[in-house]
């Protein structure tokens, strides 16, 4: 068990070392002898728990993921009017995405580079689709899973403009309330 422990707090300080070199280094500017001297740890030990920076790049992507879908289930929890909770909903979602990166000048490059785990983003944002879509009809909103897969397409053209910008959850409560305010009223 104590051995257990061990190696989960070893893999803990590599991937929090890793995660401060990538947002300090970049993806490309971060090599593995820098993590593992970051980590406190030898090569040989960096190699038994992942098999390159692109799978500790990874493990990061794995723990974003549970945070973006919970602050999303969190923020679209509550009695308030649909579109403050979707709006709420997906801003909170982006602040974790940008809580990560912001400050970083390689915010761009990190963005970007999510794409390595195209099919670990796919399957968390078809779940917050499918839940967007789930209130929104639920509101009574006809064809309520286009109208999400617009919102969602629109909020990440947003964020990925305003990475570190104090606007981004403004701007994307404001395409919220926009776009599900009108579907809303011709259902009434």
């Amino acid at each position: 068990m104590a051995n257990l422990d061990r190696t989960g707090e070893k893999r803990e300080r590599i991937v929090e070392a890793a995660r401060e070199l990538f947002l300090r280094q970049g993806l490309r500017g971060t090599t593995m002898e820098a993590i593992a001297r970051a980590a406190g740890i030898a090569k040989p030990t960096l190699y038994a728990q992942f098999s390159d920076k692109h799978a500790v790049f990874g493990a990061i992507l794995e723990r974003l993921v549970v945070a973006k879908i919970a602050a999303f289930e969190a923020g679209i929890a509550g009695e308030e009017p649909v579109a403050e909770r979707v709006g709420r909903a997906i801003a909170d979602m982006y602040r974790v995405l940008g809580g990560v990166l912001d400050g970083s000048v390689h915010a761009d490059e990190l963005f970007q580079a999510h794409k390595q785990a195209a099919g670990l983003f796919a399957q968390a944002d078809a779940r917050i689709a499918a839940r967007l879509a789930a209130e929104l009809e639920a509101a009574g909103i006809a064809d309520a899973r286009h109208l999400a897969r617009l919102l969602l397409d629109a909020s990440y053209g947003l964020a990925s403009k305003t990475i570190g910008r104090e606007t981004r959850d403004a701007d994307i409560r404001l395409l919220a309330e926009r776009v599900i305010g009108p579907a809303l009223n011709r259902n009434r």
